[in-house]
């Protein structure tokens, strides 16, 4: 019913009864307020409804990622409390600034801190790290001491000798075996993405440039796991395995 059949029922009514002054017009409006209710009510619930549909349909973050996905994301962003305590093989505290990968395998952090290289390596253009495990608890300890990488290529791998002689970096890759689950962290210069391939099986990581993190399964890392760099002229070389890269559980 409109608002002028309202009032003109009203008016009908109470012709004969004397009612207060405004009070058909006081029916009318507060008609009105009770619909506005209705629909701010309605609306509110649309909202909500809406909100609920986004939640249920939403990705899985990195929390929620299958077995052979990469589950630490790449990026600048390192948090403070990992680094918190560290310090390197020179005596100074870990930063932000040293750290050349850095991800999650399982309860843990892996950190790759850069360190001074070794005379010789340091002419051919290698580069050195040491590696630390963070847990979740906060307990820290230095798993390697020395991690050569942007030194080595594997024999024949023309792409990799090419891009060596640039210096503009190779990459690294770190597995780590914990409560039984293999974890590799790759890592590979800006403008290149990079591959994980265990036992034949491939798991596309992505750009990687502070580091990424990919499950596989395989039982002798160094024999049956390769991680690759990809240009992006799409030309593609091996990352190899340093000594002491597989850090045991």
């Amino acid at each position: 019913m409109r608002d002028h059949d309202v009032a003109e029922m009203l008016d009908r009514a109470v012709a004969t009864v004397e009612l207060p002054a405004g009070f058909t017009a006081r029916i009318i409006a507060g008609g009105r307020a009770r619909r506005r209710r209705r629909l701010l009510l309605s609306g509110g619930a649309l909202v909500v409804v809406m909100a609920l549909a986004a939640l249920l349909v939403a990705p899985d973050g990195p929390a929620g990622r299958g077995r052979g996905e990469a589950i630490s994301v790449a990026g600048p962003s390192i948090e403070p409390r990992v680094l918190v305590g560290i310090v390197g093989s020179d005596g100074r505290p870990a930063t932000a600034e040293r750290v050349v990968a850095v991800g999650r395998t399982g309860t843990e952090t892996l950190v790759v801190l850069r360190r001074a290289a070794r005379a010789g390596e340091m002419t051919s253009g290698g580069h050195a790290a040491e590696v630390w495990i963070v847990a979740d608890g906060g307990d820290q300890s230095r798993s390697l001491d020395y991690l050569s990488y942007d030194l080595a290529c594997v024999d024949g791998d023309q792409v990799c000798d090419d891009v060596r002689s640039t210096g503009g970096g190779l990459g690294l890759a770190v597995a780590r075996r914990s409560g039984g689950r293999l974890f590799v962290l790759a890592q590979a210069p800006e403008g290149r993405t990079v591959e994980v391939v265990a036992n034949g099986v491939r798991h596309p990581v992505g750009a990687a440039p502070r580091g990424a993190v990919v499950e596989v399964d395989a039982d002798e890392p160094y024999d049956e796991v390769q991680v690759w760099a990809t240009m992006a002229d799409g030309r593609r070389y091996r990352i190899v395995w340093a000594p002491g890269a597989v850090l045991p559980d």
